[in-house]
């Protein structure tokens, strides 16, 4: 019996199904987008980080009453994160919110995709508040 791998991105899928690096030692990366914005999944040896820029804080020339609003949603939406997440305010204004997952490695797509989909499960409505109260890029 031959054995075969497939090639997806930076893994070699195994013919059990589970994913190799294709480079061992690196630590593979890939985005995509959802919701307009692009999302970065990076895997490490102790699991995986996603982060994703949610919106951008207004500028003080769109109004300094503007801006405090948004400050103060954002302090009170950075208490509320569930744990393991983090946000941050990035140089250009943009709002990121971060997070590290735990996976067992070596992993299968599906170990691999199972964070990230409860990860867009659980951002959904922190971009839905960022949306509504005009805080999107």
């Amino acid at each position: 019996m031959v054995m075969t791998q497939v090639q997806l991105g930076p893994f070699l899928v195994q013919e059990n199904g589970q994913l190799a690096l294709r480079q061992p030692g690196s630590e593979p990366g890939f985005t995509f987008m959802w919701r307009g914005r692009r999302f970065a999944v990076r895997i490490r040896q102790t699991g995986m980080s996603l982060s994703v820029p949610v919106g951008r804080l207004p500028s003080t020339s769109a109004g300094a009453g503007r801006r405090e609003a948004a400050t103060e949603l954002l302090r009170a939406l950075a208490r509320h994160l569930p744990s393991g997440w983090g946000m941050r305010l990035l140089p250009d204004h943009r709002i990121q919110i971060d997070s590290d997952q735990v996976m067992d490695l070596p992993a299968t797509i599906g170990g691999l995709l199972t964070p990230v989909v409860g990860l867009l499960l659980r951002v959904a409505p922190v971009l839905d508040l960022v949306d509504e109260c005009g805080l999107a890029k």
